[in-house]
């Protein structure tokens, strides 16, 4: 029983790690970069190799063509990010 909640709350650390870790606050990185916010439940996701960083995504299609030009999408992200 002790070793349950140990367990669980290993479960519980590592999901708020998660979700302290993306990118964005959790939008969709393709939209932001198209100048659009489309907030998700980052169940999509890329971690970029070069830097760590999480990327959220609202579909497999946005993932994909983000992660094909990851270098220019990334700063047109955060410029819609960054905007009010």
């Amino acid at each position: 029983m002790h070793t349950m909640k140990i367990f669980i709350g290993a479960l519980t650390l590592g999901a708020t790690s998660l979700a302290s870790g993306e990118e964005f606050g959790g939008h969709d990185a393709m939209s932001l970069a198209q100048g659009k916010r489309v907030k998700t439940d980052c169940s999509i996701n890329w971690t970029n190799p070069k830097d760590d960083k999480v990327y959220c995504f609202a579909n497999a299609r946005n993932q994909f063509m983000f992660k094909q030009n990851a270098k220019t999408f990334v700063p047109r992200a955060q410029v819609t990010f960054e905007s009010d």
